[in-house]
């Protein structure tokens, strides 16, 4: 099952949409949840796919919230490919990740992301994490793709945007977390997946244009200036959560007075290099997430499944 998440998409989705409908896939259901966009999107749906089931909810939601809603509407898929409302995927790029999910046995399979406008460039290939949560890209943004990143690996975050995810390990793992509703919902979970034994996997043959919306303020309500910083914001938040929840009690005695200290140096550096915005979500990260209830929750329901 593919499954959309929509909030107020702008033009490019009709060019988003259509590529699902002509994959060669051949046992393929589509479903849309629009988490509340102020438009219904129904009809723009229907232009592209006839075929595809939406659901929209009742109330303006994050996208984690959005796409738990399979958990309780969709039954018998062995696969949902989650994606977001700006992602165009090559006509054989669900085969290929289904594909590589049973070859290799993988929980999650990202395809290769390149950019939307110039998809001979790339734009992520699977992503890596340090100790504390952060983030590192396996390859330069922009870089030209010659195929010197198409083999089949195990990475440690799938990038956002799109990822395959065995339906049964969904299940158990009781979806995204829903305190996670932008930004680092995916390493969130690709973090509880290994946990609970489960590869996560770079399938390169398998192309999607991402447009990145927000990022690239196209996105109503991301297009100011200060957007970045938000966002920012956002990630050092998610990050933090993600590291109390997923490492053992005994690892976060070790890592959390390192990440904090590495917050801290980071902080200074921002602040004296003009950027003050970003030093605050710095600082800021670590009593949000303290703050935000559910991560001692998630820590423990997590601990009864490590592997």
């Amino acid at each position: 099952v593919v499954v959309v998440v929509t909030c107020d998409p702008g033009p490019w989705l009709e060019e988003s949409l259509g590529p699902f409908e002509g994959q060669d896939y051949p046992n393929l259901s589509i479903l849309i949840i629009d988490a509340g966009s102020a438009d219904d999107p129904t009809p723009r749906v229907a232009s592209v796919m006839p075929s595809a089931y939406v659901r929209r909810m009742g109330e303006r939601v994050g996208f984690s919230r959005a796409a738990n809603e399979v958990l309780a509407i969709v039954e018998g898929a062995s696969h949902y490919l989650f994606c977001h409302d700006d992602v165009a995927p090559a006509p054989d790029t669900v085969g290929v990740m289904v594909e590589e999910a049973f070859r290799s046995n993988a929980g999650i399979v990202t395809p290769k992301m390149v950019l939307w406008d110039h998809p001979d460039q790339l734009l992520a290939v699977g992503q890596s994490v340090d100790k504390t949560g952060v983030v590192v890209d396996l390859v330069q943004v922009g870089e030209l793709d010659q195929e010197q990143h198409d083999s089949v690996r195990d990475v440690f975050c799938a990038p956002g945007g799109c990822l395959l995810v065995r339906a049964d390990l969904f299940t158990t793992l009781g979806g995204y977390d829903e305190a996670i509703d932008l930004a680092g919902e995916t390493l969130e979970l690709s973090w509880r997946a290994q946990v609970v034994g489960a590869r996560v996997v770079v399938a390169p043959s398998a192309r999607v244009r991402h447009l990145q919306a927000i990022r690239q303020g196209r996105r109503e309500g991301w297009d100011d200036p200060p957007a970045t910083s938000r966002w920012y914001a956002l990630e050092e938040e998610h990050r933090v959560r993600a590291l109390l929840t997923c490492y053992s009690a005994f690892h976060l005695v070790r890592v959390v007075p390192q990440a904090v200290l590495l917050s801290l140096a980071q902080a200074l550096v921002q602040l004296f290099t003009g950027r003050a915005a970003m030093a605050q979500g710095t600082l800021l990260a670590w009593p949000r997430a303290l703050r935000r209830p559910g991560w001692l929750q998630a820590h423990l329901a997590l601990r009864r499944l490590r592997r």
